[in-house]
């Protein structure tokens, strides 16, 4: 395997990132330097229908000075810190034969016919301004891909990464996902511990060649904490096992995206 070196940006904490040797391309001379970088969605407008079942709802969200603020009905979250911990990022070509990888199991090595960027795990400061952050440059073989695989990462002690990672980031055990902010101008930290491995389709595939290119995962806020009825549930009442921690798990999955987006504005180029 192909050591590759990481692109340094403040807002990565990473492990080591290797190229698997596999999937479409002629061979390692034929590699190519893509970006794939993590930002918040800016101009998506949930509605109950899609979040939980239910018609007449609606959220939106914005960046804004203070913050990416999330409004519905009378209810705004303000999240001044978003946090995920990601693993295991994949291109997937079109051609290839993904393995259909167990969510519940994510300690094994997850080996497929798809390019692999084994990540070790690493923390996603995702800029809450919208910008563009935690991206990496990466190599693949020259191909045509359709689609993102990763896994949001909860980490434990199972493995020496886990434990490294820990040391330097204490606040993440056995969690995911940390989002600090207020609601309703009161402040809280909302954590998660959703383990999952995603697919995440890319807007139209894309084809690696000379050149490389850039991708973005958008992660959609806008819904995940939707009442049905109208407005948000507090993001500290989602700390709480129960049917509202359900929810929003459901919605954290459903939250990913991802595109071309080779000059890393946010917009997909395909569109």
């Amino acid at each position: 395997m192909l050591r590759l070196p990481l692109v340094p940006v403040a807002s990565l904490v990473a492990g080591a990132f290797v190229l698997a040797g596999c999937g479409e391309g002629t061979g390692p001379n034929a590699s190519r330097q893509v970006g794939v970088g993590f930002r918040l969605a800016t101009t998506s407008t949930a509605t109950g229908g899609s979040a939980t079942g239910q018609t007449g709802t609606s959220s939106s969200a914005a960046a804004t000075s203070s913050g990416f603020s999330i409004k519905s009905g009378a209810d705004e979250i303000l999240i001044t810190k978003a946090q995920v911990v990601v693993k295991n990022v994949k291109l997937k070509a079109t051609s290839a034969v993904c393995a259909d990888d167990d969510d519940d199991d994510m300690d094994g090595d997850d080996e497929d016919d798809c390019p692999v960027v084994t990540v070790g795990p690493y923390l996603v400061d995702v800029p809450v301004s919208g910008g563009d952050g935690g991206r990496v440059a990466v190599k693949v073989p020259e191909g045509r891909y359709s689609a993102i695989r990763l896994t949001i990462h909860k980490v434990s002690s199972s493995d020496s990464a886990d434990r490294a990672f820990r040391r330097d980031h204490p606040d993440f055990r056995d969690i995911s996902i940390r989002l600090a902010g207020t609601f309703n101008t009161r402040p809280f930290v909302f954590t998660h511990d959703i383990n999952a491995r995603l697919d995440v389709p890319l807007s139209a595939p894309i084809t690696i060649g000379e050149g490389g290119d850039d991708v973005t995962v958008a992660i959609d806020m806008t819904d995940w904490f939707l009442k049905p009825g109208g407005g948000l549930y507090s993001p500290a009442e989602g700390n709480v096992p129960g049917l509202v921690r359900a929810k929003i798990q459901n919605n954290i999955r459903n939250a990913f995206r991802a595109f071309r987006d080779r000059d890393r504005d946010g917009k997909d180029d395909d569109r």
